[in-house]
């Protein structure tokens, strides 16, 4: 972990509101200028993710004038993040002399609770590159192959001699999402999900998940596997079947064992704690994703901050997986995806939207350029930020 932030986790949440100011203006012109991303209508199984900020790769800056700047950036960023309305976590690092971070907004109202560093959020699509780390884990260890055809562990699967776990792994597989969204190619798209009343939040575990797999195995495929590609988050509900079976023990049992706790990631888990934030939905009709079971491999992970920063400070660094598995998930494809994240100009970026709750984690494998947002408010835009950011630091970029 940097050393500059060890300091910020341990300060307490009154430091951490000293990160304010006000320079409306000069918020207004980044907004005049900035990325968005738009969601189209028509979804297509070949289309690549969507292009947002995490696709530009700007490789020099002068990082001199930065570090003089520091606190006019500081500022500047929080200008942003209030005239945005963001509520959550953020936290963003380029080179060693400048790091940043925020928390706004409530965690609990009800109970006068506020986001902080230690905040637990619902963190999305970001729960899909662990589980693709525990799946070359196996593979490493010999319990399972990326060329086998799942019919290994779903023996009854109509289609299941005709996908790998490679295909499942590069979203090559063909199966549909039982995640809906506008565009299933934008991980940034609002999500949601009709099982009809198979769904509930009184059912146990195994009964949301049963309905989940058998919803999965009852759907023709959307193309020949490897023919095409297409984001689609049954196949990574799948991959945490297959993790269990190839184990011995369950998805989360093994993810906590062979990574959480090899990563130090010591609040984060698939149970709601605590620590969890509140959803606020203003509004939104909440979804089911949240809901036991849910969104398990796929999208079920709870984490903070201080712990998604441990995992792209540590995923490639700390002898977790070997390097013959670091370069596979470091691998940029011709789809610009690889092992649950977006990958372009060696950028790795995962995101996702859980009900209320907004993750996004945007980084370089170097460590020098990172951005982390977690929120749990649902109308707050992660992805602009994160454009709003490096549009702002593009004009310290040095050819």
């Amino acid at each position: 972990m940097p050393k500059n932030l060890k300091a910020l986790v341990c300060l307490p949440m009154a430091a951490l509101m000293l990160l304010c100011g006000c320079h409306p203006e000069t918020s207004s012109q980044i907004e005049e200028t900035v990325v968005t991303t738009e969601e189209p209508t028509t979804v297509e199984p070949t289309t690549k993710p969507v292009a947002t900020a995490d696709s530009a790769n700007v490789k020099k800056y002068d990082f001199l004038a930065i570090k003089q700047k520091n606190g006019e950036i500081t500022s500047d960023f929080n200008d942003i993040v209030s005239a945005k309305k963001f509520k959550g976590v953020i936290y963003a690092k380029l080179g060693n002399d400048f790091e940043y971070i925020s928390s706004t907004g409530a965690s609990d109202n009800a109970k006068h609770k506020y986001n902080s560093i230690n905040t637990c959020f619902y963190v999305g699509g970001l729960t899909q590159q662990v589980t693709a780390a525990a799946v070359l884990l196996l593979a490493e260890d010999d319990k399972l192959s990326l060329n086998d055809t799942i019919d290994a562990y779903f023996p009854d699967y109509a289609y299941g001699a005709d996908i790998t776990v490679q295909n499942l792994l590069d979203m090559t597989s063909g199966i549909k999402s039982y995640i809906l969204r506008t565009d299933i190619s934008d991980m940034a798209a609002y999500p949601a999900i009709d099982l009809g009343d198979k769904l509930s939040k009184d059912n146990s575990y195994e009964e949301n998940k049963s309905a989940v797999l058998d919803w999965i195995f009852r759907q023709e495929l959307d193309f020949e596997p490897s023919e095409a590609f297409a984001i689609s988050d049954s196949n990574y509900y799948l991959l945490g079947e297959i993790i269990a079976k190839a184990s011995g023990e369950s998805y989360e049992s093994y993810v906590k064992s062979h990574l959480f706790k090899p990563l130090a990631m010591n609040n984060t888990g698939f149970e709601e704690n605590d620590r969890l934030a509140a959803p606020f939905d203003e509004g939104a009709e909440t979804d089911k994703l949240t809901f036991a079971g849910v969104g398990y491999s796929a999208c079920g992970m709870i984490s903070n901050m201080s712990d998604i920063l441990r995992w792209s400070d540590g995923i490639f660094t700390d002898g977790v997986l070997s390097e013959k598995s670091v370069k596979l998930m470091q691998e940029e494809s011709e789809n610009s995806y690889s092992c649950g994240a977006t990958i372009k100009n060696g950028r790795l970026s995962s995101s996702g939207r859980c009900g209320a709750y907004s993750a996004l984690l945007s980084f370089t494998p170097d460590k020098s350029d990172i951005f982390i947002s977690l929120s749990n408010y649902n109308y707050s835009d992660p992805y602009y930020l994160h454009s709003a950011f490096r549009n702002y630091l593009a004009r310290f970029a040095v050819s």
